[in-house]
């Protein structure tokens, strides 16, 4: 009896360590390979931009393609604020002027025409929730990211929608030194 015992013991703690190395279906850790593959995507959103000098409320769309995007901000009466194009490694913002500008970094070129800080580089990763190269992480209850802390900017993870099977960002907010970004996304499309 104490080795039939000693057995179903052994059996369930061998089926518990098993089940809790397994990912949670629909949990970060269980999608992570499929948001990082995800490379062809758009999404439709509202962009709060708040420093010391200004606060505003833009519309954001947002087409990705591989390496390449595009990225629109237009104002509240659908005035463009910028264009912004990354296609063969080639950076493009057209301004609300119509002037074209090209740059090898995009967040220095933002910045230098309208003293934006926008993480253009890491944002294509962070709007799918992934953390990229992150110093610290925290997960909420679902086991999505909830809090980041990466290239000196805090983001926070307030809201995530089921597209598919996988679940994405509804709510994010960024703050970096006197820059804080919220970003409410209205719409995502996964392109096949």
């Amino acid at each position: 009896m104490r080795t039939v015992l000693i057995c179903l013991g052994m059996l369930l703690v061998t089926g518990c360590a098993y089940r809790a190395e397994e990912a949670p279906a629909g949990s970060w850790q269980a999608q992570k390979q499929q948001l990082a593959e995800l490379d062809d995507w758009q999404l439709a959103a509202r962009l709060g931009i708040i420093t010391p000098d200004e606060r505003g409320s833009l519309s954001l769309f947002w087409r990705q393609n591989s390496d390449d995007y595009r990225l629109n901000l237009t104002n509240v009466v659908g005035k463009r604020v910028f264009d912004l194009s990354r296609r063969n490694g080639r950076i493009e913002l057209i301004d609300s002027e119509g002037q074209r500008h090209t740059a090898t970094n995009a967040r220095d070129l933002v910045y230098a025409l309208t003293g934006w800080d926008l993480p253009v580089e890491q944002l294509a990763d962070w709007i799918k929730g992934l953390p990229g190269d992150a110093a610290t992480v925290s997960f909420d209850e679902d086991g999505r990211p909830a809090r980041v802390l990466a290239h000196g900017w805090q983001l926070r993870y307030l809201g995530y929608t089921q597209i598919g099977e996988l679940w994405l960002p509804s709510r994010l907010e960024l703050s970096h030194d006197t820059t804080t970004l919220k970003l409410a996304v209205s719409r995502w499309e996964l392109m096949p």
